[in-house]
């Protein structure tokens, strides 16, 4: 008996449903993916901040002090990394820890000293301890945020002041005063707190044109996650007001968080 063909109708049919079903598993299997690699800066953002208690335990209690030596840089001392703390730049690995593999600015070109993680400068310029630096509570206080590695050409450089300068880079912070960033301004009784640049707080995976180095940027379409001073991650969603977002990278003003936290 000879074999009936596939008539052009009956083809286009079986296409047809292929890609209603590929459409159909392709966003499944998005987030997915994007749930992995959240969970991956998740633990990223752990490690440093568990470092960071490490670093306090080690030096009565105190955190690091960030000066002309960037925060991330002392904590190799504490993330199992401390034979590259007297190294040169020309030696130094990429630290794995310090990249969000959802990280949409990373280059190309190997760049060893840039991280996907800033950290926050109201908190480091400052010597404080965790038992009295932080009259808000440290799980009120922001420590570390995401912040896309390479921003406006700019590299987050946590070597930068104690290497040297290699090519733009600044220090990898967030809320810096001294590179012009939005920081927070907390006035009134009781104290309320706005961006030194008005409407300002973070981006959330903003375009690699688009990214404002004057703030944090998430590298997840969900929202911001941050590490706190107690020690524990949150994620800060999108739409976050103003005063709690910057309530939060206070870690003494007594502000009285939001609803939104």
């Amino acid at each position: 008996m000879k074999r009936k063909a596939f008539t052009l109708v009956e083809l286009l049919v079986v296409i047809g449903i292929i890609a209603v079903l590929l459409g159909l598993l392709l966003p499944a299997v998005q987030k997915v993916r994007e749930a992995a690699l959240r969970m991956k800066s998740t633990n990223n953002l752990k490690q440093i901040g568990l470092a960071t208690h490490l670093y306090a335990d080690q030096n009565g209690g105190r955190l690091p002090y960030l000066t002309s030596v960037p925060t991330h840089s002392v904590l190799l001392l504490y993330i199992e990394q401390g034979n590259l703390y007297q190294k040169r730049v020309s030696e130094f690995p990429l630290i794995p820890l310090y990249i969000s593999p959802a990280d949409p600015s990373l280059p190309t070109r190997k760049l060893n000293t840039i991280t996907s993680y800033a950290s926050n400068a109201v908190v480091f310029r400052q010597q404080r301890t965790l038992e009295s630096g932080f009259q808000d509570g440290t799980s009120n206080t922001i420590l570390f945020a995401e912040h896309y590695a390479v921003c406006n050409g700019l590299h987050q450089d946590i070597v930068l002041g104690y290497f040297g300068i290699l090519g733009i880079t600044r220090q990898a912070t967030f809320a810096d005063k001294e590179y012009g960033d939005a920081y927070p301004i907390t006035t009134g009784s009781p104290p309320f707190t706005t961006s030194s640049r008005p409407g300002l707080t973070f981006q959330i995976a903003p375009k690699i044109s688009e990214c404002e180095n004057r703030l944090a940027q998430s590298t997840h379409r969900n929202g911001i996650l941050v590490a706190l001073a107690d020690g524990s991650i949150r994620i800060l969603a999108a739409g976050m007001s103003e005063s709690t977002y910057w309530a939060a990278v206070t870690p003494d003003s007594g502000e009285v968080l939001g609803n939104d936290w």
